[in-house]
């Protein structure tokens, strides 16, 4: 499951000074002058109309095994806080060679508050991975996980004038667990050489999983700082994404090769943003031998629905309500 927005409106006076900002006002996670894009690694703090098609993630496992996964994602406004996203990804897989779905994937968020003058968003959410869905020869768990998480955003617009440079800065992170509906798995075959039942007992661990990114933008910077003069400048965001996950229950016994040890990646990259879209690239680099081998890279073509479609039912809630704000 990956460890992965309601814009509050700008205003009238605002959008007539914001610069870039008002050619992105309809799009993605707005709080009050911070624009939070899409992140790729990790889930970003709010609902949306969105679609990630396509994303391509390329990774070395800790065997050897080379994969490329060609994945998208649909993100949909239920009300202007509650929204769904469904996701599945195709994986091609090299040594030992084999290819076919993922498990499909699902989410449900809801924005519990925003506080647009010191730009911070909060949201919670439960994830399903549906087991079965996907082909156990590419790693697709045949058994559902599910998990809730809790999101957040903070720009630091709210800094004093002394700290301008910094006002660009934002943090957003996801927290969360993950537990599997088939905790373990008995299996008793016949030996025919020790001519005796053996039973192997396969553990599928509790898992928690939490990541942040940590971004500075330079349309903030452009529109409420200073003006950028170079058109692909100001629209770049630059980022680093971290993802960590670790078994914290029901891991078993290491001597009979359970892993306890935590995995993750980091991944530098930027985001360009354009009218109704954006275009993202990360590196991605293991945190341990666990993780991966080598340096992998994923890049992402997202797309706002509610900018390209902003009044048909593609772009805009089922069904209108408040936003929640404090």
């Amino acid at each position: 499951m990956s460890i992965k927005a309601l814009a509050a409106p700008c205003g009238l006076a605002a959008t007539l000074a914001c610069g870039l900002l008002p050619q992105i006002a309809l799009a993605h996670v707005i709080v009050g002058n911070r624009f939070f894009p899409a992140t790729l690694l990790i889930d970003d703090p709010g609902v949306n109309d969105e679609l990630s098609l396509p994303t391509f993630a390329y990774l070395t496992g800790p065997d050897g095994s080379q994969s490329y996964a060609f994945s998208f994602e649909w993100d949909k406004r239920v009300t202007p806080d509650l929204g769904f996203s469904i996701g599945d990804g195709y994986i091609h897989q090299n040594n030992p060679r084999a290819n076919g779905w993922d498990n499909l994937e699902s989410d449900v968020k809801y924005v519990l508050f925003r506080n647009p003058e010191h730009e911070f968003i909060l949201a919670t959410g439960v994830g399903f991975e549906w087991g079965g869905t996907g082909n156990a020869r590419v790693g697709a768990d045949q058994f559902t996980s599910w998990g809730p998480s809790v999101y957040f955003g903070k720009g630091f617009g709210d800094l004093p004038d002394s700290l301008n440079i910094l006002k660009p800065f934002a943090v957003t992170g996801q927290l969360g667990a993950s537990f599997s509906t088939h905790p373990v798995t008995v299996t008793t075959t016949w030996d025919r050489h020790e001519r005796a039942n053996v039973t192997d007992v396969d553990y599928d661990p509790t898992f928690f999983n939490w990541g942040f990114s940590l971004q500075y933008s330079l349309p903030y910077l452009n529109a409420n700082v200073s003006a950028v003069d170079n058109e692909v400048l100001k629209r770049l965001i630059p980022l680093v994404e971290v993802a960590f996950s670790s078994p914290v229950a029901n891991i078993g016994p290491v001597d009979a090769g359970n892993s306890h040890v935590a995995t993750g990646l980091v991944n530098p990259g930027v985001i360009y943003v354009g009218q109704g879209f954006q275009i993202g690239a990360e590196a991605q680099i293991p945190i341990n031998s666990a993780s991966g081998k080598h340096v992998g890279a994923i890049a992402q073509l997202h797309l706002f629905l509610d900018d390209l479609f902003p009044d048909g039912v593609l772009g805009k809630p089922l069904f209108d309500g408040p936003q929640a704000a404090f």
